[in-house]
């Protein structure tokens, strides 16, 4: 399949190349700024948030975040980590942070997907 929206930095012969296209099509990812993409760039907990958010349709929140490092949430996070921790996909440290702009580590991002996952079967 071939998707319209291209990023500068994903060559179309790429293995994850119609991924990235498809997801960007679909408004799962946006890229940066530039129109590149990043695609050895590491993710960060609340992009992977953000990225689980949006396939979810962007759903509104209620939750009030409150971890010391808040004020390290991106402008266009803010609502997608407010889902995230009010459904379980993400939590906190016992550290009282969320750190948002870590890095997302293998065992997080399996850990979140399974949340993720099991959140939508509840759904259903």
């Amino acid at each position: 399949m071939d998707y319209l929206l291209e990023f500068s930095d994903v060559a179309g012969g790429e293995w994850y190349a119609e991924a990235v296209r498809w997801a960007a099509s679909q408004g799962i990812v946006s890229g940066y700024g530039d129109g590149t993409f990043g695609p050895d760039a590491p993710i960060t907990r609340e992009q992977l948030a953000v990225m689980l958010w949006r396939y979810s349709g962007s759903p509104a929140s209620s939750k009030d975040l409150d971890f010391n490092d808040e004020n390290e949430i991106s402008p266009f996070a803010l609502e997608a980590l407010s889902w995230a921790v009010e459904n379980g996909i993400l939590n906190g440290g016992g550290d009282g942070r969320l750190a948002p702009q870590d890095q997302a580590t293998r065992a997080q991002a399996a850990q979140m997907l399974k949340n993720f996952i099991e959140h939508q079967e509840e759904d259903f």
